[in-house]
């Protein structure tokens, strides 16, 4: 039976995880921390796209990621959510994403995914106050978070969620954020498991058709 590969971001694992699927879906997960270095996050994709072995199609659930998807090519169908990163495919579209940032520009936005990603915010914050002491954490982290004037928590349904919003509002407390939340909706996600993946919010490509950055514009 034809089986859909879907290549997605440990961020969105869990919510990937308890959708159902309506046909056969190999599902692999690629480390948050390999965001930190774009060309070895391409070169990952590329080698999980190139294996096609009973492979139908392959769905990206990335966004374009700081420009690590571009030039990557499947032998068989590729499809990619429109997206510039993961935050709309966790909101449900980039209309939304786009009324919170006209909202308030300066909005972080973080959800469960990340903070149990490789070296997320909170375990940065950690490392610097266990070396350095409060005063100088608060620094630094004021300093890298300068630009921005509300931290907002996306609720997913994520099994650990509670738990991860307590530490997101201290989180916005200690670098002197205002704390918002608002619940994501699984429409982009559902549609990533089971399709359709064409038509609006998708990219598609035939066989050896490169992604280009161009099409995200």
């Amino acid at each position: 039976m034809a089986v859909t590969r879907i290549i997605a971001c440990q961020v969105m694992e869990e919510e990937l995880l308890a959708i159902p699927t309506g046909q056969p879906v190999d599902f692999h997960f690629v480390s948050t921390g390999l965001h930190r270095w774009p060309e070895k996050l391409r070169e990952e994709l590329q080698r999980l796209v190139g294996e096609s072995s009973d492979i139908e199609r392959v769905v990206l659930a990335f966004g374009l990621c700081g420009g690590a998807v571009a030039g990557l090519k499947a032998p068989v169908p590729l499809s990619v959510p429109l997206a510039h990163d993961c935050i709309p495919l966790l909101l449900g579209s980039s209309y939304t994403h786009e009324s919170l940032i006209a909202e308030e520009k300066g909005t972080f936005f973080l959800s469960s995914g990340w903070l149990e990603g490789e070296r997320n915010i909170f375990s940065e914050y950690r490392r610097v106050l266990e070396k350095y002491g409060e005063q100088k954490a608060r620094r630094v982290m004021g300093t890298m978070f300068d630009a921005y004037t509300r931290l907002l928590f996306i609720r997913t349904g994520h099994p650990r969620e509670d738990e991860h919003q307590v530490t997101a509002e201290e989180l916005a407390g200690l670098i002197g954020l205002r704390f918002s939340r608002m619940n994501g909706r699984q429409a982009w996600l559902q549609r990533i498991v089971n399709g359709p993946w064409d038509g609006d919010g998708f990219l598609c490509l035939g066989p050896d058709q490169p992604i280009r950055e161009a099409d995200f514009a």
